[in-house]
């Protein structure tokens, strides 16, 4: 089914050879439609390739929306040329040289209906191309502004692509016809594929490529590709894969020759067969794979143990494969003791230290297993002194409140402590606790009782001082509002005149809400004038000098 595909491809660049030759003269007969339908493009200048493209002469270039090239026979261009714009549907068009797609193109969609490029398709912009029909020798995908999807319909061949920036190539054409070549990528973003190519080379530091349908032939992991990432789809299939490089493989696809050239590479996926450089391994499924077919044995980790003396723990051993022979040793037999019986260790402890317990699992033809943890064995618990709770205390300033303090044993000796001495101070007589308040805030007090040949005791309980209670406003005094427009000339504008019924109306200040001061005319009478709106009694606000 592939040897048909390869020789497609031999037969397509003969023809792509024979169609530029015969196309390099304008002369041939047929090939413009008489009519010229929708040929306006442009030519000569530096214009069609700025922004990214080399600054090259070109001989046409299509700077607007809409469909060129004849709809019968082939137009042939003799150089360069360049697309500029977004919506440009090209067809039935030999370009001799290369063909620019401008950063201008922005995201938009580019068509090529039975175009042959006989240079490099350059995509510096665009974000959907589509190949229909047609030759492209060499694409390039170099657009940092957006990722680029390319796509082959029907009788396209693209010789060979290299990727510099995120992008993804889609066959939609079936296996009787070429769709992509050789693809390189060389960016640090992502490529997808879907569909059969003959060789991928990952060329890149770090490189993500993602294949999400199809078949390749060889993928090969140059020795600049360290770090790379190669997803394979459920159904992918690749025939060779050449591992120059450490790299890592995943998915559900298979592979049916792994060529391991260099150590550090990782396969989710175990390869129908392998072949090895000398000395070089690799880790399939988490095992260790080299020319001797040798696999590691795998061994859980194990975490540390903590034990009062003369207490034991048992450890579940999780060991792969299943039948590895485990044994197990004691750094200090003198603090700990530790056995095997089938998938468990059990430990003992005999005195107060640390000791390390090592388990290794063993299998003939694999590489062993060790895992280290500490058991640490506790010195003889003392006995310990016993303090209930104590209830919180709320205070007021300067004011003072007991507590008292119930400890087992009953003579054990009583300390406490503030937390904040500024808000509050402690002391104790005998079992009990006097706090004083000092200023408004939260305090911590904190009890511990102690007695020879025991393990203290604590408690803790918070102490709250209140803030005096702020004193009453002063009453607002009684007053009448009146309002008068007679005299006032601004528009919007009142008289507001507030006559306070006080015996010193010298000590008062009579505002409205908006800020604006009422003058004191004489004896109780203030006014001043002010907008409208706010010439309410309700907007009236006094205040003591």
């Amino acid at each position: 089914m592939h040897v048909k595909r390869y020789l497609g491809i031999i037969m397509l660049t003969l023809c792509l050879l024979f169609v530029c030759g015969i196309f390099t003269s304008s002369a041939f007969p047929g090939s413009v439609l008489a009519e010229k339908e929708n040929l306006a493009a442009q030519t000569g200048g530096q214009a069609a390739v700025e922004g990214g493209a080399p600054a090259e002469d070109v001989a046409a270039s299509w700077d607007a929306a809409g469909t060129y090239g004849p709809t019968e026979g082939l137009y042939s261009i003799n150089g360069n040329a360049a697309v500029a714009a977004a919506g440009v549907e090209l067809q039935n068009t030999v370009i001799e040289g290369n063909l620019y797609v401008q950063p201008q193109v922005g995201n938009a969609s580019l068509t090529l209906n039975n175009v042959i490029v006989a240079g490099t398709l350059y995509l510096y912009g665009g974000g959907s191309i589509t190949i229909r029909d047609g030759q492209i020798n060499h694409l390039e995908i170099d657009n940092p502004a957006n990722a680029t999807s390319v796509f082959t319909e029907g009788g396209a061949a693209v010789w060979s692509v290299r990727v510099k920036t995120e992008g993804q190539l889609v066959e939609k054409s079936s296996e009787d016809y070429m769709g992509f070549g050789h693809v390189y990528s060389s960016t640090q973003d992502t490529l997808t594929l879907s569909g059969h190519f003959p060789t991928v080379t990952v060329e890149n530091l770090k490189g993500a490529v993602n294949v999400l349908s199809g078949y390749i032939g060889k993928v090969y992991m140059e020795s600049k590709a360290a770090g790379s990432v190669l997803t394979l789809g459920e159904h992918v299939h690749v025939d060779v894969l050449d591992l120059v490089s450490a790299v890592a493989v995943k998915g559900k696809g298979t592979i049916g020759l792994a060529v391991v050239l260099a150590d550090g590479s990782e396969l989710e996926m175990d390869a129908a067969a392998y072949e090895f450089a000398e000395g070089k391994s690799i880790l399939v499924g988490g095992a260790v794979v080299d020319a001797t077919g040798k696999q590691t044995v795998t061994l859980a980790p194990l975490d540390d143990v903590v034990l009062n003396p003369g207490a034991s723990t048992t450890k579940q051993l999780a060991v792969t494969p299943a039948d590895a022979i485990v044994t197990v040793k004691s750094s200090n037999t003198d603090v700990a003791a530790a056995e095997v019986a089938g998938s468990s260790v059990t430990i003992r402890s005999l005195a107060a230290g640390r000791a390390t317990i090592t388990v290794t699992a063993e299998k003939a033809g694999h590489i062993a297993a060790k895992q280290s943890f500490t058991v640490t064995v506790n010195t003889p618990e003392l006995p310990k002194v016993i303090v209930q709770a104590i209830d919180n205390l709320t205070l007021e300033k300067g004011k003072s409140g007991t507590r008292q303090v119930v400890a087992k044993p009953a003579d054990a000796e009583i300390t406490v402590s503030s937390s904040n001495t500024e808000i509050a101070v402690v002391e104790v007589s005998g079992t009990t606790i006097t706090v004083t308040g000092k200023a408004a805030g939260t305090t911590k007090i904190t009890v511990i009782a102690k007695k020879s040949g025991h393990t203290s005791g604590r408690a803790t309980f918070s102490v709250t001082v209140k803030a005096p209670e702020p004193p009453p406003p002063p009453p607002t005094p009684d007053f009448d509002f009146a309002t008068a427009e007679e005299g006032i000339v601004e528009p919007g504008k009142v008289l507001a005149v507030v006559t306070l019924k006080v015996n010193d109306p010298e000590n008062y200040i009579v505002k409205m809400s908006d800020g604006t001061v009422l003058v004191r005319r004489f004896d109780n009478v203030f006014s001043a004038t002010v907008n409208k709106e706010i010439a309410k009694k309700s907007n009236v606000r006094i205040s003591k000098k």
